[in-house]
């Protein structure tokens, strides 16, 4: 069984060999760990084919966050303003280019296709693989952008208000979600897009639920669509507690959820989502990756596996491997994955 056909079964609860891997590397881990890390990826490879240039899912090559320029702010394709404090981590949009709602009829998105050399270069990689492993890609995000664009606190007020204007925006960046969608799926080798957008506090949903559903429900549902009409899985990521709108990310169709599990209830997640949705839960990025021991990593791993690794799949492994995580910790998560297999 190779790579690929690993996660498909993983997705699909049609009962692979074992648990299927994606790593996920911050640049930071590469600084301080080096040909260390290197060797334990080796060890324990990726079912999930990632970037050459970023190690990380394929997406369009354009700036969707700035870049590191110690003390500047630096532009996105969007026009806003972004400030690093540190190279490893995103950094902070500071100018929102429409922070006065009277500039939105004047705002232009980017051309959807900029970028578009990213698209190309998973199309090579893929083939120079021989798709043998699963290629996921960027499928884009919604409210994450509008907050870019507008700024936080203005957005939160203008939700609550319903303004006409929010509507309009999101419309905008959905018409650019949909063209890079499309883009994706004629190359005909992407398995699975990423919808991601941080929906939670570590309390409770950002937004009311009932408004979430009235306002980003049906425009994910159209991306969600898009995505599986080009023949892709979709894997919905956000952080922060957001069980309130699980039945409704089920409900328009998600293959896979990327939450911040350890933040909710497992074990409640396990009944609610075990044998419905494939979970690549987060491993607890605040305390067990980077302070915990490799034995608290072995065990919320297995505790991740028992809510949701029971039905002939639902459950893939991922670890956040940052400049604070230990490597014997990063060793720990991933010799635990491979020696996972689903009953």
């Amino acid at each position: 069984m190779n790579s690929r056909e690993r996660y498909i079964r993983a997705l699909s609860f049609d009962g692979p060999d074992r648990v299927p891997v994606m790593h996920c590397t911050l640049k930071g881990a590469w600084l301080t760990h080096g040909p260390a890390l290197v060797a334990l990826y080796e060890r324990y490879p990726s079912d999930v084919l990632l970037s050459s240039h970023t190690q990380g899912p394929f997406a369009f090559t354009g700036s969707e966050r700035g870049q590191w320029a110690e003390g500047q702010v630096t532009y996105d394709d969007w026009g806003c303003g972004w400030l690093w404090n540190t190279p490893e981590y995103m950094g902070q949009a500071v100018h929102h280019p429409l922070a006065d709602w009277r500039d939105l009829s004047a705002w232009k998105p980017p051309d959807p296709m900029t970028g578009e050399e990213g698209v190309r270069l998973m199309a090579a990689e893929a083939a120079a693989d021989g798709h043998q492993h699963f290629v996921y890609v960027d499928g884009g995000e919604l409210f994450q952008r509008m907050i870019f664009l507008r700024g936080m606190e203005e957005l939160m007020l203008d939700l609550h208000a319903e303004r006409d204007e929010i509507f309009t925006l999101r419309d905008r960046i959905l018409e650019v979600c949909l063209r890079r969608i499309e883009r994706w799926g004629k190359t005909e080798v992407v398995d699975g897009m990423i919808l991601r957008d941080d929906w939670g506090t570590q309390q409770a949903l950002m937004i009311h639920p009932d408004l979430w559903r009235s306002v980003f429900k049906p425009a994910y549902k159209t991306l969600v669509d898009a995505i599986h009409n080009s023949g892709a899985y979709v894997c919905f990521h956000s952080d922060g507690v957001i069980d309130a709108i699980l039945p409704d990310l089920l409900e328009i169709g998600c293959d896979e959820l990327n939450p911040q599990a350890h933040v909710m209830d497992v074990e409640q997640l396990g009944r609610r989502l075990g044998g419905k949705v494939c979970v690549r839960a987060d491993i607890d990025r605040q305390y067990a990756l980077p302070h915990g021991t490799p034995d608290e990593v072995r065990d919320l791993i297995r505790r991740f596996h028992a809510a949701f690794g029971v039905h002939g799949g639902g459950y893939a492994g991922w670890a956040e491997m940052s400049s604070d995580v230990p490597l014997a910790n990063g060793e720990a998560a991933l010799e635990t994955f491979y020696s996972l297999t689903y009953d």
